[in-house]
């Protein structure tokens, strides 16, 4: 009797897609910003962001950002980052009210993680808001909350 290998099995995209929209967290360390959409897309996970001017004159992306799925050692270094610039350049406000959408993909996660951290500095103090980290983030439940939406 032979064994089916992965080789043996066909080669198929994947089926089912997971978004969700407004993902609850345990902890963030700067509410300035706000996790709109975790999805899957093209192969990668794409994360969509807005961050608000408030007190920021610049705002920027470390290339050594990652996603982490909870409770393992594994770090999903960041593939692409869209409308955001990447340290050291920095994407300037033109004034106190203004908002900032952008995406950042990172490698797929696999299918069975429920929960994970989106890191840009790894070892930032808590509540250091000069870091866009978000710890917990569910992939599975939806924060109950208004968000702001400003398209100017």
């Amino acid at each position: 009797m032979k064994e089916n290998t992965v080789l043996d099995q066909p080669l198929t995209i994947k089926e089912k897609v997971r978004t969700v929209y407004n993902p609850s967290f345990d902890h963030q360390d700067n509410a300035a910003v706000r996790v709109l959409r975790i999805t899957e897309e093209d192969g990668l996970t794409r994360i969509d962001f807005v961050v608000y001017s408030r007190t920021f004159s610049w705002v920027n992306m470390r290339a050594e950002s990652f996603i982490r799925p909870i409770n393992t050692g594994i770090q999903l270094t960041l593939v692409k980052a869209v409308n955001i610039a990447i340290a050291p350049d920095k994407h300037w406000f033109k004034d106190r009210n203004q908002a900032l959408y952008y995406t950042l993909y990172f490698p797929l996660l696999p299918d069975d993680v429920k929960a994970i951290d989106i890191i840009e500095k790894v070892g930032a103090q808590p509540n250091n808001f000069r870091f866009f980290n978000f710890y917990g983030v569910a992939l599975e439940k939806i924060a109950m909350e208004i968000i702001m939406v400003n398209n100017n």
